[in-house]
């Protein structure tokens, strides 16, 4: 029989509420936003008071350390469920106070009428009402007198005083309900806990290894994981929210004058949106550029303590992990760094949202390379920035990371630390990309209605470095179109397709679209290539540079219905042809040539 890897306890709830004050367990939420309106921690409360079940917890027992002097230290209990449940009690039970979404500290108080028996979020009214407890903590402090209380209230209210201690006794006796609490054994690893939380809640939220890596951060104070953690935290979070520097300020003014929180406040200044990392994606560069590793689990432990040689948990390997990880928090959040990353991913023609790719992996190992390939000497700058450039549009276009994401990025650290990292680099890219991607695969992968395709992507990239003026224009550049708002339009219209029995998929064919100005759109309305391109008005502007850029067939003059599958084949092959050419570029020695003549301009 299997030896059982948890443990089934019936824990009371003033028992919870007293490792959270001791510190025996971890609940970062109480130093995170905490995501629940205050009227759910009322009805949990109500919940209670009327006997009803609340569900359960799991905890997972950390890996005891051994510390120098030969000693065992127990690790803190980490809750893996049930976090918003805890905190919530702890706020409304307790006292304490949570961080709201702007980061602002604040109570969540409850209100009682022992009256009526019910529960209110408490407000400025009740406040003002003597038939209610504006505050449902005053009942649970040690201070509070039962007697004292009972009889003012009932005087100030005239109602019998046995009722009033009814009421009051139920409500204080919501600390001695107990709440399942399934304790998750020590030695389970990370992976295994994941899969026991991602079963149970399998309709629900999906556990991230994320919230592991900060929540054992968190809990630390030895190794300053918990000012890591906060770093981390304040970063993507001011990244996406300026105005969350205040509530910064005001709820954690010690870290704010600090000189981690130094580190990362020039973010608040910026304006970006072409990387926005979550703590996932920043725990993945690190882990890749300081560690040689790829998965999150494999942060957990180490910062746990384990020692993968040995395969034993000791304090020494502990502080050489936080040690190690705050390196590379550093590293990440470097203004100098950060800044030329961003200028990097805007020279290939990211300009805005709408040219991201679909996921962050490929950036976060662009900028995993980035940081890895500045601490080598010797390598000029245009080279470091051309192996990053370059990298990132061969993992995009080829879905490098689509797959074992963090298998993947493991192999590449390992790939990028080596010492002919150019070299090693170079003959990656090479592999990845002979010439027959460019003139059969690409081609091929570009057959797809999906705009969220990173071919399609990144062929709107290479429009904007290359500063194309938008089809069927003289002096507005696609860069221009999109960053105005512009629209995407169907090369053969909509309208006209359907009404020559196409169906949707062959109408919304990614090679069918382009980015249009609107009063041109008009112009096209719904008719037939071969009759707009032969109205003045709309080809005064058509050059054969012009379709070219757009990569647009010559022939396109003679379009109709008949020849449509011809030009979504021909099209793709010179969407194809500008990728290959505009990636050509991003190389440090490459000058602009003459296009590649491989591929016919016309369709029969």
């Amino acid at each position: 029989m299997a030896d059982s890897k948890y443990d089934v306890q019936n824990s009371q709830i003033g028992t919870l509420l007293g490792w959270i004050n001791s510190g025996e367990i971890g609940l970062p939420e109480l130093q995170r936003p905490f995501v629940w309106p205050s009227t759910k921690v009322r009805d949990l409360i109500d919940s209670l008071f009327n006997g009803f079940p609340i569900g359960y917890i799991i905890t997972w027992n950390n890996p005891s350390i051994r510390l120098k002097d030969g000693s065992i230290s127990v690790g803190k209990k980490i809750v893996i469920d049930g976090q918003q449940r805890l905190t919530a009690l702890a706020t409304a039970l307790s006292g304490q106070k949570i961080i709201d979404r702007r980061f602002k500290r604040r109570r969540i108080s409850i209100a009682f009428n022992p009256l009526t028996r019910e529960f209110q979020t408490a407000n400025a009214l009740l406040q003002k009402d003597k038939r209610w407890i504006s505050d449902i903590a005053e009942v649970f402090a040690d201070d509070f007198s039962s007697f004292n209380f009972i009889t003012a209230y009932s005087q100030a209210n005239d109602c019998p005083p046995d009722e009033v201690a009814r009421a009051i006794d139920d409500l204080k006796r919501i600390t001695s309900y107990g709440v399942g609490n399934i304790s998750l054994s020590d030695a389970l690893t990370i992976d295994q806990v994941t899969e026991i939380f991602n079963r149970i809640n399998s309709q629900g939220t999906r556990l991230s290894t994320a919230d592991f890596i900060m929540s054992k951060m968190s809990a630390d104070t030895l190794h300053q994981g918990n000012i890591q953690r906060k770093m981390v935290e304040y970063f993507t979070n001011l990244q996406a929210d300026a105005s969350a520097l205040s509530g910064i300020q005001e709820s954690d003014p010690k870290f704010a004058q600090s000189a981690a929180m130094q580190k990362i406040a020039w973010i608040v200044s910026e304006n970006t949106t072409l990387y926005q990392p979550a703590f996932g994606d920043i725990f993945h560069v690190i882990l890749g550029s300081h560690f040689g590793r790829g998965k999150h689990a494999d942060l957990v432990a180490l910062i746990s303590g384990r020692d993968f040689e040995t395969k034993k948990y000791t304090e020494t390997a502990m502080a050489a992990a936080y040690s190690k990880l705050g390196e590379g928090i550093d590293d990440f959040v470097n203004q100098s760094d950060f800044r030329r990353f961003i200028m990097i991913l805007e020279s290939l023609g990211m300009i805005s949202g709408k040219l991201q790719f679909n996921g962050t992996a490929f950036l976060n190992a662009g900028y995993m390379l980035f940081l890895i390939l500045k601490g080598q000497n010797g390598i000029p700058q245009s080279v470091r920035e051309s192996l990053v450039k370059q990298w990132i549009i061969m993992s995009a276009l080829t879905g490098r990371y689509s797959g074992s994401s963090e298998t993947q990025m493991e192999q590449d650290s390992h790939l990028f630390h080596r010492a002919d990292v150019v070299a090693a680099v170079e003959k990656e890219i090479a592999d990845a990309l002979p010439e027959t991607y460019w003139t059969i695969q690409l081609p091929n992968n570009l057959a797809t209605q999906s705009t969220q395709n990173n071919g399609w992507r990144i062929f709107q990239m290479a429009q904007v470095h290359n500063q194309t003026v938008a089809w069927l224009e003289k002096d507005v550049t696609v860069r221009t179109v999109i960053s105005q708002e512009g629209n995407i339009h169907h090369i053969f219209p909509k309208a006209y397709l359907r009404k020559h029995g196409a169906q949707q998929n062959e109408i919304n064919q990614i090679a069918n679209y382009c980015w249009l100005t609107q009063p041109r759109n008009l112009q096209i309305s719904d008719l037939a290539p071969e009759r707009y391109m032969k109205d003045p008005a709309v080809t005064e502007f058509s050059t054969a540079k012009g379709l070219a850029e757009n990569a647009i067939p010559v022939d396109i003059v003679n379009g109709n219905f008949s020849t449509y599958p011809d030009f979504l084949n021909q099209r793709r092959q010179l969407m194809a042809t500008v990728i290959a050419e505009y990636f050509s570029r991003l190389k440090p020695s490459a000058v602009p040539g003459q296009s590649r003549n491989s591929i016919k301009k016309g369709f029969r």
